[in-house]
């Protein structure tokens, strides 16, 4: 309870400061969008400004990153995950991860939960989980050593579930992932189109 009550302490008294003295977990990190924007700029230049209004939607969200995050070249109202024109490369994309766990390194963290999406699979591993797996670590140890990495497989509730099943293949019963993140708009499609996912992670995990 100690740190609990030093946590409320300092989030009453403002002091983030304090705040980042407390260990803590981040149970639910989108890397790309969890990092730290310094970071990030020192590594490549780019400025990502802080989100100063209230955002009233997904869509809202989607919009925002496309102009900030991801670049002029991506395409507003386009479906999400969008491609990152600004990011676009193994290299690039492995500064993301960087800053996230920079990050979380900075405000405390000492368990975090951050994975990738079944796409980036292909798009920056060459489809190769090991790799994927392998890089995650090699950051944590690099950069935030005193974090426990607990790895999450990203599916997006736009994507067809015949393509998310070809992409989760590689991923079955790799015991180094914790869970699986359904993430996106929620009227993408209905939610029990996604139950065949989730019996076969139960089965294939629990061999």
């Amino acid at each position: 309870m100690i740190y609990s009550d030093e946590f409320v302490s300092a989030l009453k008294r403002q002091d983030f400061a304090a705040i980042r003295q407390v260990p803590k977990s981040d149970l639910h990190n989108h890397f790309v969008l969890g990092g730290s924007r310094e970071y990030i700029f020192e590594k490549t230049g780019v400025h990502i400004p802080g989100l100063e209004e209230t955002l009233g939607s997904m869509q809202e969200m989607h919009d925002w990153c496309r102009l900030h995050v991801d670049g002029p070249l991506a395409k507003s109202g386009a479906p999400a995950p969008p491609a990152r024109p600004r990011f676009d490369s193994s290299h690039l994309h492995r500064i993301l991860l960087e800053a996230a766990f920079y990050q979380a390194k900075e405000d405390g963290v000492t368990l975090l939960e951050v994975g990738e999406d079944v796409w980036a699979n292909r798009e920056y591993y060459d489809g190769d989980v090991s790799w994927l797996i392998d890089t995650f670590y090699e950051v944590r140890d690099r950069i935030a050593p005193g974090v426990e990495l607990r790895l999450q497989i990203g599916i997006s509730r736009h994507c067809p579930i015949s393509l998310l099943e070809k992409w989760l293949e590689p991923f079955w019963g790799r015991r180094e992932f914790y869970s699986i993140d359904l993430s996106g708009d929620e009227s993408a499609q209905p939610i029990e189109n996604f139950v065949p996912i989730y019996r076969k992670a139960r089965e294939r995990f629990a061999m």
